[in-house]
């Protein structure tokens, strides 16, 4: 299964669009921003990210060259740090470098980053057994511009145990538009520790390794997987929406409704395909043999109708799609936009948003009733940022 996700990954993302390096750290530490920052020269509002953002970005390094990569900012949108270790630790073993940022302002929190990349790191220790700490660890110590921000060395001492004996380095920088950054030295430095520990990397596949809970990256990986294996046999998005209108389905399970609403959002705007998936499946489940004994649910409904929504939204171009235009991924990308958003396959995930006497009682499979734990993702802002690489 990890060799047909990194297939898949490998076709989608090929190596010469540049390294592959993962993008980690706490929420507010400025990850997406500074990827932003890296990918349309702007300084944008972002909100908590959920799934990944991706995108490919030529950096300006010392010696006058530009160091291709495409970064995966790893989000944590859905659960804080331990949902973005879970997906760091599901992206690894297709990754060169990992880049770690920190609040340089944000001293209260600065040991529980210590931690979390103490973690991550050996989480990938322990999938790369053959060859541990070979991947290259940048940490950036962010927004160092501010007069409030530690100074550089208190960062280095505070991660100096966890990167002990790693190709790592410690570099200040700040998401300004005016200036130095901190940046071209940094990933110029990155750009050599790739090509230094491209003699150490395994050469064959990594795997997952095994974790109990039932939620964790590698059983999302399996699912993942399974999913994708089943994509490459299914109909056609065209007859996969007869199917449906014909109430002919060949299974009506969790893949199904995230394969319907994505085919139905990306060919019709999201008004009316939020009513053709509301009309269609309380119609099937009304009609089809294989839903006896099972009701309509509306506020469940609505929440993997945005889920999904956000996550196409979520979804940069392709490197080699060069348009000025707004970007819009086909019914055919589904692919792609599992490989982005992985959490869709979750079944759980509405766990994050609602408690389950709240989305279980009648009222929320009547009509749409707000999240109890915290609000869903918003379309607003994502939407901000999308129309910032369209000018």
């Amino acid at each position: 299964m990890s060799f047909g996700i990194r297939y898949l990954i490998d076709r989608l993302f090929p190596t010469n669009y540049g390294p592959r390096v993962l993008i980690g750290g706490l929420d507010h530490s400025g990850k997406t921003t500074l990827l932003y920052l890296l990918s349309l020269g702007e300084i944008v509002t972002t909100i908590p990210s959920i799934g990944i953002n991706v995108e490919t970005v030529e950096v300006s390094i010392p010696s006058g060259k530009k160091f291709k990569l495409t970064g995966w900012d790893v989000g944590g949108g859905c659960a804080g740090p331990r949902q973005m270790r879970s997906m760091l630790r599901f992206y690894t073993p297709f990754s060169e470098a990992l880049v770690w940022v920190v609040d340089s302002c944000d001293k209260g929190r600065l040991a529980e980053s210590v931690q979390h990349l103490s973690d991550v790191l050996s989480d990938i220790d322990h999938e790369q057994k053959d060859s541990p700490k070979t991947i290259p660890v940048l940490i950036l110590a962010n927004k160092g511009d501010r007069s409030e921000s530690m100074p550089l060395d208190d960062v280095r001492i505070a991660f100096s145990k966890a990167i002990s004996g790693r190709l790592a380095a410690v570099y200040k920088t700040k998401a300004i538009l005016d200036g130095p950054t901190g940046l071209p030295e940094a990933f110029d430095w990155l750009n050599i520790a790739v090509e230094i520990s491209k003699s150490n990397k395994p050469s064959e596949p990594l795997t997952s390794a095994d974790l109990p809970n039932a939620r964790s990256a590698s059983t999302l990986a399996q699912k993942l997987g399974s999913w994708l294996h089943r994509l490459e046999s299914d109909s056609s998005p065209t007859d996969f929406l007869t199917q449906f209108e014909a109430i002919s389905l060949p299974a009506w399970d969790h893949y199904t409704h995230i394969r319907l609403a994505y085919i139905v959002l990306t060919t019709y705007d999201r008004q009316q395909g939020k009513d053709i998936i509301f009309t269609g499946i309380e119609r099937y489940i009304t009609q089809s043999p294989e839903t006896k004994g099972r009701s309509f649910h509306f506020t469940m409904s609505y929440f993997w109708i945005q889920i999904v929504h956000f996550g196409i939204r979520n979804m940069p171009p392709p490197p080699d799609i060069l348009t000025s235009e707004a970007y819009h991924p086909s019914p055919d990308d589904l692919a792609r936009f599992l490989l982005i958003n992985p959490h869709v396959a979750d079944g759980n995930l509405w766990s994050d948003y609602y408690s389950k006497d709240v989305l279980m009682s009648s009222k929320a499979k009547a009509e749409m009733v707000l999240p109890d734990k915290k609000p869903l993702p918003s379309l607003v802002i994502r939407d901000a940022i999308k129309s910032f690489g369209s000018k």
